[in-house]
């Protein structure tokens, strides 16, 4: 089967991940990344090649994909922008950094800014409490908690221009 998506480059990084996980099915959320740190996202078709390329059921994939906040399926903006909602940044003021982010970029939750340079999300976990409110712009985590005015966002925010 020649595949659309699995181009030789992420085929090559797929095999790298074979040769070091003893299941196939080990080797699903890293190729998923793969595949969205090329793509910006999962594009339509992918997890059917991957689902075949791996010889494991098309279901599996799926449910990883529907399952983890961090694989998206749509056609996002160029920088993606992820806050957790959780209790540790709820109670650390998650709703302030949303409502600047919001602001600076045009974005708005679950939509692209009108310049498509931004998405934002509201996800339940990224696993750092201990810098709540915490949130990642496309892969890079930030603390929130030291973001005490606009133009401490603008730097940041200014670093994916």
């Amino acid at each position: 089967m020649r595949y659309r998506f699995l181009n030789s480059e992420i085929i090559k990084k797929i095999q790298f991940y074979r040769e070091r996980f003893p299941l196939k099915e080990q080797v699903i959320i890293p190729a998923l990344h793969e595949i969205q740190n090329l793509y910006r996202d999962i594009p339509e078709g992918a997890v059917e090649e991957l689902s075949d390329y791996l010889s494991v059921p098309l279901s599996d994939i799926e449910g990883i994909v529907s399952f983890y906040d961090m694989f998206r399926h749509r056609k996002n903006a160029k920088n993606h922008i992820r806050i957790c909602r959780n209790l540790p940044c709820h109670l650390s003021g998650y709703k302030n950094l949303l409502d600047m982010i919001k602001e600076k970029t045009g974005a708005n939750i679950g939509k692209n800014s009108p310049d498509k340079k931004w998405y934002i999300e509201l996800v339940e976990c990224i696993g750092s409490c201990g810098i709540a409110p915490a949130f990642l712009i496309n892969d890079d985590l930030y603390d929130g908690s030291k973001i005490k005015s606009e133009e401490d966002l603008e730097k940041i925010l200014s670093r994916y221009e």
